[in-house]
């Protein structure tokens, strides 16, 4: 079975990933907190120089589904 991560980017510390969360359980993905990768970040910064964007990425494998609530925030 595939595991689901989710990568939540907010770009002020007024907004909160857990609206993306919440989406993408909608949606109908089962995520576990040590799966669910969370940034404050602004969108101009490209996902390469993100850290939690990188943390993603060292993590994931083959057959693995990464998930967001918008593919805009992932910029790359």
């Amino acid at each position: 079975m595939s595991r689901v991560f989710a990568y939540c980017r907010v770009s002020t510390t007024g907004q909160h990933p857990e609206n993306q969360i919440r989406e993408i359980k909608a949606a109908g993905f089962e995520l576990t907190v040590k799966r669910t990768i969370t940034a404050h970040i602004s969108g101009s910064v490209p996902a390469k120089e993100r850290p939690g964007f990188q943390k993603l990425l060292d993590r994931i494998e083959d057959g693995d589904v990464p998930s967001n609530a918008w593919h805009g925030k992932l910029r790359c």
